[in-house]
C-alpha cells in the first residue's frame, strides 16, 4: 500500500512536538533544582517555607533534606529534630542545618550551621553528660530536653562550633511549647567547642537555671594558647537569658578562692591562670589588688617571654587594659574579701579575709 502524499510529514511533524515538550518539562525540572538548591552558603534560604521535604514514606520518621545528607536525629518530647550537612561536603567543612519538626513533621525551627567534612560540630547540651557532652560507652541514655525557666515547657540548648583554630562556640536556647518553639537567648564567643565553655548551674538553688560563660581574652602575654577566663552568668529574666553578671557577686569570689587554692599548686602555675586571677579581682572591683598580685608574681615568666620574643612592659600593658575593660561588681554582702599576697616557692601566698 502506497501511503499517502503527505502523510510522512504528519509524523514527523508530531515527533518535533514530542521532543519540544520533553526539552520544556526537563528545562522546567532543572530550573526548579536550581531555584530549590542554591549553591552557596550566602544564597541559602532564610525561613522555614524554603524547605523542600521529601517523606521518607513511613510516618514518625525524620523528612529528608534535598541537597542534604542527614547526620543525627533527636526526639526532643512531642518533637522531633536532625542535623544535616550540604552534600557533597568540602574537605573541610560544608554549610549544615539544624531542623526542628512537629509532630506532622512541619519545620518549626531552623538554625543555618557550619559542619565539618568528617565529623558534626553542631550538637546539643546532654543533661545526663560530662560538660553537657555524652559520655561513650555511658549506659544512661542522653537526656537533651530540660526545663530551665520553671516552666512545664523542655528547653533545649544547641551549641554550634564556628570552624578553625581558637574559635568559638554559640549556644542558642530554645523552649518546647506546646504550640510553638521560641527562642530564649543567645551567648555568643564561647571558648572551643560545644560546650568546653558553658556550664549549666542552679546557682541560687531556685526553680530557674544559669549559664556560665567562659570567655577567652588573648594578652601579648601568653598568645592564645593560655588566654585569660573571663567569666558571665546568664539568668532568665522577663522571658530571656540575659547577661546578669552583675548581680552574682558571691559566685565569682567563690571561683576566686577556687583559683587561689589551685594557684598553691606548682604544676597549676600558668600565665594564664595568673591572668584569669587578675581579671577575677577586676570583676570583684579589686583591680588594684589585681594588678599587684599579677606584679608580684610575673617575674617567674620572664624567661619564657624573653624566649618567644615578648616585651614585659607590653604584657602588663595589656592586661591592664584587660583589667579596665572588665567592669567591676559590687559585692552583694555586707562583707568585703580582701586578699593579701607574698612571694612564694610555689607561687604567691595568699590568705582571704572577711571583715
Amino acid at each position: 500500500m502506497v501511503p499517502r502524499k503527505g502523510e510522512g510529514e504528519m509524523h514527523k511533524g508530531e515527533n518535533v512536538i514530542s521532543f519540544a515538550l520533553a526539552v520544556v518539562v526537563v528545562l522546567t525540572f532543572v530550573a526548579i533544582q536550581r531555584q530549590w538548591n542554591p549553591a552557596s552558603l550566602k544564597d541559602m534560604a532564610s525561613s522555614a517555607e524554603d524547605f523542600i521535604l521529601t517523606s521518607t514514606g513511613i510516618r514518625g520518621q525524620v523528612p529528608d533534606l534535598v541537597g542534604y545528607e542527614r547526620l543525627k536525629t533527636y526526639r526532643l518530647e512531642s518533637y522531633r529534630a536532625a542535623l544535616y550537612r550540604r552534600s557533597p561536603a568540602s574537605l573541610v567543612f560544608a554549610p549544615g542545618r539544624f531542623v526542628v519538626y512537629n509532630r506532622d513533621d512541619q519545620p518549626v525551627f531552623k538554625l543555618e550551621t557550619l559542619e565539618g567534612s568528617r565529623d558534626s560540630w553542631t550538637t546539643l547540651y546532654d543533661f545526663n553528660g560530662r560538660h553537657g557532652l555524652s559520655l561513650p560507652g555511658s549506659r544512661s541514655r542522653p537526656e537533651y530536653t530540660k526545663s530551665l525557666t520553671g516552666s512545664a515547657a523542655p528547653d533545649v540548648v544547641i551549641g554550634q562550633y564556628s570552624g578553625g583554630d581558637h574559635c568559638c562556640t554559640v549556644a542558642t536556647i530554645i523552649e518546647l511549647g506546646s504550640e510553638a518553639v521560641a527562642v530564649l537567648g543567645r551567648i555568643e564567643g564561647l571558648d572551643g567547642l560545644p560546650f568546653e565553655g558553658l556550664e549549666i548551674r542552679n546557682i541560687h538553688k531556685e526553680k530557674t537555671w544559669e549559664c556560665v560563660a567562659h570567655r577567652p581574652y588573648t594578652t601579648s602575654c601568653a598568645g592564645q594558647g593560655e588566654p585569660a577566663d573571663v567569666l558571665s552568668i546568664y539568668a532568665f529574666i522577663d522571658g530571656h537569658y540575659v547577661d546578669n553578671t552583675n548581680q552574682y557577686a558571691d559566685y565569682l569570689a567563690g571561683i576566686l578562692h577556687q583559683n587561689l587554692a589551685k594557684w598553691h599548686q606548682e604544676k597549676s602555675l600558668s600565665l594564664g591562670l595568673l591572668q584569669t586571677l587578675a581579671g577575677q579581682f577586676a570583676q570583684l572591683s579589686q583591680k588594684d589588688e589585681g594588678k599587684r598580685f599579677f606584679a608580684m608574681n610575673f617575674n617567674r615568666f620572664l624567661p619564657s617571654l624573653q624566649q618567644r620574643g615578648v616585651d614585659p612592659n607590653v604584657c602588663l600593658d595589656d592586661l591592664e587594659t584587660l583589667m579596665d575593660r572588665l567592669p567591676g561588681v559590687q559585692p552583694a554582702t555586707s562583707q568585703q574579701s580582701t586578699v593579701e599576697s607574698r612571694p612564694s616557692d610555689a607561687g604567691s601566698s595568699k590568705t582571704v579575709n572577711s571583715r
